[in-house]
């Protein structure tokens, strides 16, 4: 497990520096968070495995903690861009990337290509769509109606819903973060007994 924390802390700072060279910050402020957020508190439980003693019993409780705020913000990113993504124009459909996870667990992100105040754009929306409703309801080179950002065009939504998965990873995240704080706090005796 100590490893693995490791390796994250090391691919969340490539990504964050990446963010930070591209100023990508600015065009998705949320999502740059997480990834911060995911750095720092990889960084953190790294350091602390680390340099103090008995430090691998804090794993689990920081563990939880930082997976609890990241599912609460990436679900909250959701709710952001509902808000912010207010302009209503239509895109060219150009297909979709596709993210694998753990368990062959993948996510697929829309591309689109569009115009808005006379600058071209191709860009990913924010919104993850399943497979099946983008092979069943979605053709390459059609046209769609897309939410776009004014302030950030490149930043774009499909549908002006709250998804029911949204909801149910704050859930989860609530969940995570209750049960790192819970954990924190029930070793916090145990580790002063063990030091002293």
């Amino acid at each position: 497990m100590v490893i693995m924390i490791h390796i994250l802390t090391i691919l969340f700072a490539i990504a964050s520096f990446v963010i930070i060279k591209k100023q990508r910050y600015k065009v998705v402020p949320l999502i740059s968070w997480i990834i911060f957020i995911s750095f720092i508190g990889c960084g953190t439980i790294s350091v602390v495995s680390l340099v103090v003693p008995y430090g691998e019993i804090f794993i689990f409780p920081f563990v939880g903690i930082i997976f609890g705020l990241i599912f609460i913000l990436a679900a909250f990113n959701d709710f952001y861009s509902l808000v912010r993504c207010k302009e209503k124009i239509d895109g060219v459909y150009r297909g979709y990337n596709t993210y694998y996870g753990g368990n062959g667990v993948s996510t697929q992100s829309p591309v689109f290509e569009y115009v808005y105040h006379e600058a071209f754009y191709q860009e990913q929306t924010t919104q993850n769509i399943s497979y099946k409703h983008l092979t069943q309801n979605m053709r390459t080179g059609e046209t769609y109606s897309i939410y776009v950002d004014p302030k950030h065009p490149a930043v774009f939504i499909l549908s002006k819903k709250i998804k029911v998965s949204s909801i149910m990873i704050v859930i989860l995240g609530i969940m995570f973060l209750i049960a790192g704080i819970s954990m924190l706090c029930a070793i916090f005796p145990m580790f002063w007994s063990i030091i002293k």
